[in-house]
């Protein structure tokens, strides 16, 4: 990972490299005199502390004496030892970088420190069970935490692929591994009692104003959370980069008509201030009001809501960024106007 942080501790003999990650996690390695050792931490008053600890626990590769076939001769080697878990991960996750997205790079950093580091901290590579991993997973699954146990096999998978790939391991412990079964939930529209509550509820909360108006205008355009930043107003539409774009590929944009849901909020809306929201605030703020709901309901319930007036669904695919069908048809040879989509748009329009 890039570093932006170098220097030194010391312990007893031992001078010990340290460097702060883009996350602000320390970490400490050493690798010299047949020791490996790499130990992290929030806190650099700590890492010295967890550095001894790992050093305490460590044993130093030992060596095997081999008699030649010639002589009784005896030849000292010392054994391979294979890298840490924590640098195989490193250099796995270096590899992707140029292929993804910053906040794909940064949900992998946090994904491992989070929920893996803990499990394999200080270990090789090679030293790593099948009966382990299948207790880090198992331990979400238990609590119901499915989407997570799905990425940590998912991310481990790829892991111990890059490590064969690399000679570091022979096989790996995810073979006969099975991966936990989730259901993706895509959450629901808010029926139209729903909405006029969400709206009662945002007005008379705590809220900031940034915050409310951000929330209205997910609402009544349908663009997702990691769209926000990239929204601006072009005469009767509004324009945004669609989130969904491939790290490499041409950015796809895409414009929404100015429905008249929203056309009277949008006079008291400073869209400059709303890029700046928070996106996390924003899923915060929906989980208070509605607990039983989602920010990314909001867009469900502006797509909806699109067809329930009467708009064609391949026009409401344009908006929302998706494909309408597998067609060729559809995907690539429809173009409708803007006065087509005006005119459209115009339908939206409802009594709460």
């Amino acid at each position: 990972m890039p570093e932006s942080f170098r220097k030194t501790i010391k312990h007893g003999s031992f001078t010990v490299r340290v460097r702060k990650k883009p996350n602000g996690t320390y970490e400490a390695r050493y690798r010299a005199n047949g020791y490996n050792i790499s130990v992290s931490s929030k806190k650099f008053n700590k890492l010295k502390a967890k550095f001894a600890e790992a050093l305490n626990e460590y044993t130093k590769p030992t060596k095997r004496t081999a008699a030649t076939l010639l002589d009784t001769a005896v030849t000292s080697t010392v054994e391979y030892s294979a890298p840490m878990f924590s640098e195989v991960f490193e250099q796995w996750l270096e590899l992707k970088r140029p292929h993804i997205k910053r906040n794909t790079y940064d949900y992998y950093v946090q994904l491992y420190e989070t929920n893996i580091l803990p499990m394999f901290f200080a270990r090789n590579v090679d030293a790593i069970k099948q009966s382990e991993v299948l207790q880090l997973i198992n331990k979400y699954v238990d609590q119901g935490k499915m989407r997570t146990a799905t990425k940590i096999y998912q991310t481990l998978k790829a892991v111990f692929e890059f490590a064969i790939g690399e000679e570091y391991v022979a096989k790996s412990p995810m073979q006969k591994i099975k991966p936990p079964v989730y259901e993706e939930q895509n959450g629901e529209a808010f029926t139209l009692q729903e909405e006029s509550q969400f709206l009662q509820l945002l007005e008379g909360s705590k809220c900031n104003e940034e915050i409310k108006s951000a929330l209205i205008f997910i609402l009544y355009t349908g663009i997702r959370r990691s769209e926000l930043a990239s929204a601006s107003i072009e005469g009767d539409f509004i324009r945004v980069v669609c989130a969904k774009t491939r790290k490499g590929f041409k950015e796809k944009v895409r414009f929404i008509p100015i429905t008249p849901m929203l056309a009277k909020y949008l006079p008291g809306m400073d869209l400059l201030n709303l890029k700046n929201v928070r996106p996390d605030a924003l899923t915060q703020a929906v989980k208070r009001l509605m607990p039983n709901h989602r920010l990314h309901e909001l867009r469900h319930t502006f797509i909806t809501r699109c067809q329930e007036c009467g708009v064609p669904r391949e026009v409401v695919s344009v908006w929302a960024g998706h494909a309408a069908d597998n067609t060729m048809t559809s995907n690539v040879y429809t173009h409708f106007s803007l006065e087509f989509m005006l005119e459209q748009a115009k339908k939206i329009i409802y009594n709460l």
